[in-house]
């Protein structure tokens, strides 16, 4: 039992640790956001980007309405079948 108290429990140099490196990501992030070259290249990333035209936008989300649609149907058709199953069973 000490044993596994021992690995739950964390030093305080690791906590340290833990603290330092979570402190030198914040400061890393903050630094490529101040940086004027940061923006320059998240544009340059995004016309990489192939965008979907019109027709495959509208497409594609009838088709996640569609699925949505189906799963809503078939997990209120469960729903209901237990909901009938368990007050059969408890009376």
């Amino acid at each position: 039992m000490a044993d596994v108290d021992a690995k739950v429990t964390k030093t305080k140099d690791e906590k340290k640790a833990e603290a330092k490196k979570t402190a030198e990501k914040a400061a890393a992030k903050k630094a490529a956001a101040k940086s004027p070259g940061f923006f320059k290249s998240v544009m340059v990333e995004l016309k990489k980007v192939h965008w979907p035209d019109k027709e495959k936008v509208v497409k594609y989300t009838g088709v996640v309405f569609g699925v949505v649609i189906v799963l809503g149907a078939v997990i209120w058709l469960l729903d209901t079948g237990f909901s009938a199953a368990v007050s059969l069973i408890v009376g």
